[in-house]
């Protein structure tokens, strides 16, 4: 009798044990999922201010400044989008009309949804 008691003692053991492990296996994933759309929204915000600062220095003409960081931008990044859009942009300002065209070209490669407004400035290039 004690044997039988044993036994299931040990499987009960068993079948909690491994219940244990399937919620923890549950709780890791919940909460690598949960960082992760931590990091998504961080890595958004970081975005929208880069895009917010190109723009205000777009509005103060700061070419020079759009440049700099966007250059810089593209060491890490070298496919960032937005980053390739204000270059040619502020490449465009300057009337450095190559390299302006040489951006807008690859932007649209990057983003073809910017495919109209880059061709927009690229007409205004081939006019100048």
């Amino acid at each position: 009798m004690e044997a039988n008691i044993l036994k299931e003692l040990e499987a009960i053991y068993r079948i909690l044990f491994v219940i244990m492990c399937a919620v923890l296996f549950w709780a890791i994933i919940k909460g690598l999922t949960w960082i992760q759309n931590l990091v998504e929204g961080f890595k958004k915000a970081w975005d929208a201010w880069f895009d917010n600062s190109m723009c205000k220095y777009l509005d103060l003409g700061e070419y020079n400044k759009i440049i700099d960081e966007c250059k810089e931008k593209l060491k890490k990044y070298p496919n960032h989008s937005s980053a390739i859009w204000f270059l040619a942009k502020a490449y465009y300002y300057k009337e450095e009309n190559e390299l302006s065209k040489k951006y807008f070209e690859k932007a649209i490669y990057l983003a073809p949804s910017w495919e109209e407004d880059a061709k927009e400035y690229l007409g205004k290039l081939n006019e100048r």
